[in-house]
């Protein structure tokens, strides 16, 4: 019979760092899934090299506390602060944090990479530490049938495919391309049919039926006041793209995306193998309103971003969901939430927001020990009139 235990190590008012999962599934595998909160490496100085080599020094401590280290990573979300407007700005910031990125890890950890990666610039005003030129958010598994590798995360019986968030960026007849001009919606269907679609059909797995996650960002700095035009056009893409198969999920404006030249990034997560799909059956801002996986009796819930102005009153509807998917609840089965804090031009404004937002969120979890978090500054999630936004992943035996 399965069995899952969740550890919240280090709880404070609104996180725990890291969150540790024991899981034994029907067939008597054991694994454990790690995810430390979102970390920033502010205690060295304000420059690339020096907050990543800090972000990688905290990040290796809450993996140590778990027994695991950084070849056990598969999953890596890069959160840059925008620097500007200007976009040759930002070109620089990312070659030098990427000159670092692999070559720190290496020397720091002296383990090999594995880990997929997605990086966005999100907002100017950063992350709930003003200082902080990016945060990083980590996931890590292992156990003795586990094997990560290529995206895929494999337990023998069944299959996690996590690749990379994938832009236009492709190579035709020896020359890279960068963009294929101003049709955001055929820059959405490319994205989904080259870099998804196809490379999962060759390997047997039916993109549309068996994604369960998608998180898109959409790049707006280039184009402000186009923002909602152009997330309602990639969501009426992806709306038409699943149907009724629609994951679970979150779309919401960035600065940029890494190919400063693309607009859409997305990044799914699909399950193949011996595991079952469970949908809600509700549609909410173009999403499910939750997506389960089950395998080896171990039920996995993915619940899409909550919009609204009231922390409290969101993770009770995340609470409900979860309920609505076989669990006990939030505070019983959440493993991560994920914070969107909407910013705006006004930055003294921005930071008693999510002061307020804080307390909020602070206040549901009194007297429990919280999921894992990561929170940042955007510029919207999921719809022009929610002022934040909460997802969460869930797990349970069952």
């Amino acid at each position: 019979m399965a069995q899952v235990s969740i550890v919240r190590h280090n709880p404070i008012a609104i996180f725990s760092n890291p969150t540790e999962v024991i899981v034994k599934d029907d067939h008597n595998q054991v694994f454990r899934l790690i995810e430390p909160s979102g970390n920033v490496g502010t205690q060295y100085p304000n420059d690339i090299g020096s907050e990543w080599f800090g972000t990688i020094e905290n990040l290796n401590k809450n993996l140590v506390i778990c027994g695991v280290n950084w070849s056990d990573v598969y999953k890596t979300d890069v959160l840059w602060t925008t620097p500007s407007g200007d976009r040759d700005e930002c070109d620089r910031m990312k070659d030098d944090y990427n000159a670092i990125y692999a070559p720190m890890i290496d020397a720091v950890t002296g383990g090999p990479l594995r880990s997929n990666r997605m990086a966005r610039f999100t907002h100017p005003e950063g992350f709930p530490d003003p200082v902080a030129l990016f945060e990083v958010q980590i996931k890590a598994v292992a156990g003795e049938n586990v094997t990560i590798g290529d995206g895929v995360i494999d337990y023998g019986y069944w299959q996690d495919h996590q690749p990379s968030g994938a832009s236009v960026m492709h190579t035709r007849d020896g020359e890279v391309i960068n963009s294929l001009g101003p049709d955001l919606a055929e820059e959405t269907a490319f994205v989904l049919d080259e870099h998804y679609l196809k490379p999962f059909a060759e390997a047997g797995v039916d993109f549309k039926k068996q994604t369960v996650w998608m998180e898109i960002l959409v790049a707006v700095d280039d184009a402000p006041g186009k923002t909602w035009e152009r997330i309602d056009t990639v969501r009426r893409v992806f709306e038409n793209y699943f149907g009724d198969d629609r994951p679970a999920g979150l779309i919401y404006p960035v600065s940029r995306i890494p190919n400063l030249d693309g607009i859409v990034e997305p990044q799914p997560r699909v399950v193949s193998g011996d595991v079952d799909i469970r949908r809600s059956g509700v549609l909410e801002d173009g999403f499910s309103t939750w997506t389960s996986i089950q395998y080896g009796g171990v039920t996995e819930v993915m619940t899409s971003a909550v919009g609204g102005d009231d922390a409290g009153r969101q993770l009770s509807t995340l609470d409900a969901r979860i309920k609505a998917a076989g669990g006990n609840g939030l505070k019983e089965d959440g493993i991560f939430n994920n914070a969107y804090v909407v910013a705006g031009e006004d930055s003294a404004a921005n930071r008693a927001w999510i002061q307020e937002f804080n307390a909020s969120f602070s206040a549901w979890y009194e007297g429990t020990a919280p999921s894992g978090r990561t929170a940042q500054f955007i510029g919207g999630i999921q719809q022009a009139s929610y002022p934040s936004g909460i997802s969460n992943r869930a797990i349970f035996a069952g």
